[in-house]
């Protein structure tokens, strides 16, 4: 299973800076930061993450599970052989060796025949060799490809939903990836916020120190000044360490050491915005349908597994009725023309039978049962899947309107930044002119920097709603070129 991003030349780069970042993380030696992209993290959650990696295994083993099954319709091979000495001394010596070969060949037809050929090979004092052949063909129970070939049909069934596993575990781990690296931008843009917040509050405390020196104020405007800076310079501290623990949030979502030097670069919010596309209501219930994994997995094992088990019960219930031919030749007991493999041919040790055998269950509530509980099993399955159906449409039409909601928000949060930038700045000026006291200054702070906290909040709700509609659609990894090859 291989994972690529095509159609683009700048994939080539990416492609090296992942080359280098890999080597870098397995010398342990490197000593400064490894700065990288959003696309390139993307890039490496798709080869490097533990949940992606544990689905390509699981695909192996259903592979080989599939193979097995298929295999069951090979024939099969067996041999076996032995050889035995005896020596006797009692009145006499007696003194007798004897060797076998037995070889087989087995083969089961999807009709269920079973078709078997073997070979004995005795040899002591004379070489006696024998073939036979045995088929069984039920007529009843256990006839037909569709009861022979349930597991190997179910097979087929899970190495599609393990294909499906995949893509829906790459799905979520770019998603994942995205709204991670979308915290951390949050993060560092609210330190830049906070870091304008202590700058202000600093120039307040400042210019009260003038105002207080000068006469202009009171000495006890000082401590409401000097408040509101300690305030802003603990959010500051508190924000620090809410970027690192979003760092290593980042870095769990990749899938890598979190002792791993990183730095990871800014992304620019308005293009992201625009790499994505808002379908309408119904066209997003309707690829909310089509493409979301789980439902296209429930659906398989409904239409197979769940219904090949009552299939099966049912054939369970019925009479057996098996046709047994047996045909033989060889296998003598003397010497002479009839010993060696002239027997096998001669005519002289010959054998044939064809009979029939059945068996009739009388009140046999096992098995009703058992065909009572796969009805059962298959009708709730049927109901769970019209459950889920609904549930995927209620989902995509709350992400469709939270991208509505998420975009009147940020259109709201902008305006109210701007206006409160404009009420600040009018603010300080009356403060400098002695027309509003120190608290009301700080009310206008506050407000500036809730005023930007919040743009920045809905900035990036609004992508995250984006990209979570895009998860819900299916097409996360088309929206980001991730192509996956089997």
């Amino acid at each position: 299973m291989t994972f690529t991003f095509l159609h683009r030349t700048k994939w080539f780069f990416i492609y090296s800076s992942i080359f280098s970042f890999a080597l870098f993380i397995s010398s342990g030696q490197g000593k400064k930061p490894i700065q990288l992209s959003l696309n390139e993290a993307i890039f490496l959650a798709v080869r490097s993450n533990p949940n992606v990696r544990s689905a390509q295994l699981s695909y192996i083993a259903q592979k080989f599970n599939l193979y097995v099954q298929e295999w069951q319709f090979y024939p099969h091979y067996a041999f076996q052989a032995s050889a035995a000495f005896s020596n006797t001394n009692k009145d006499e010596h007696h003194g007798e060796h004897n060797y076998n070969v037995q070889p087989t060949v087995s083969l089961l037809t999807p009709l269920g025949t079973q078709m078997t050929l073997a070979s004995t090979n005795p040899h002591s004092r004379h070489y006696n060799p024998g073939l036979s052949l045995q088929i069984v063909q039920p007529l009843m129970r256990g006839f037909g490809r569709a009861v022979v070939e349930t597991a190997l049909n179910n097979a087929k069934d899970s190495e599609v939903i393990s294909c499906l596993n995949i893509e829906g575990t790459l799905r979520s781990t770019v998603s994942s990836v995205i709204e991670a690296y979308l915290n951390v931008v949050s993060a560092e843009r609210t330190i830049i916020n906070d870091e304008d917040a202590v700058r202000r509050t600093e120039q307040s405390v400042a210019q009260t120190k003038l105002f207080i020196k000068a006469g202009r104020k009171a000495g006890n405007e000082l401590v409401t000044v000097e408040a509101n800076a300690a305030s802003a310079k603990a959010q500051l501290e508190n924000d620090k360490n809410n970027r690192d623990q979003a760092r290593y949030a980042l870095l769990s979502a990749i899938g890598i050491d979190p002792n791993t030097p990183v730095i990871f670069s800014s992304i620019n919010t308005k293009n992201l915005i625009h790499k994505y596309q808002l379908p309408s209501l119904a066209e997003t219930k309707r690829l909310a349908l089509e493409n979301d994994i789980q439902y296209q997995m429930d659906q398989i094992t409904l239409h197979g597994s769940t219904k090949r088990s009552l299939l099966v019960e049912e054939d369970n219930a019925r009479w057996q009725l098996n046709l047994t031919a047996n045909a033989a030749t060889g296998s003598g007991s003397s010497g002479g023309r009839y010993a060696g493999i002239n027997s096998l041919y001669n005519g002289v040790n010959q054998a044939q039978s064809v009979g029939f055998s059945l068996q009739i269950p009388i009140d046999d509530q096992l098995s009703k049962q058992a065909v009572v509980n796969a009805k059962i099993a298959l009708k709730q399955a049927e109901l769970a899947l019209q459950q889920e159906k609904w549930n995927k449409e209620t989902s995509a039409i709350n992400g469709w309107n939270s991208v509505l909601s998420a975009e009147r928000a940020l259109r709201f949060a902008e305006d109210a930044e701007n206006l409160q930038e404009k009420t600040y700045s009018v603010s300080f000026q009356k403060y400098l002119h002695g027309l509003i006291d120190s608290l009301e200054l700080q009310t206008a702070q506050l407000q500036l920097t809730q005023a930007k906290q919040t743009s920045l909040s809905a900035q990036i709700n609004y992508v995250k709603a984006l990209v979570n509609l895009d998860l819900l659609i299916g097409h996360t990894l088309k929206t980001w070129d991730v192509k996956v090859r089997l």
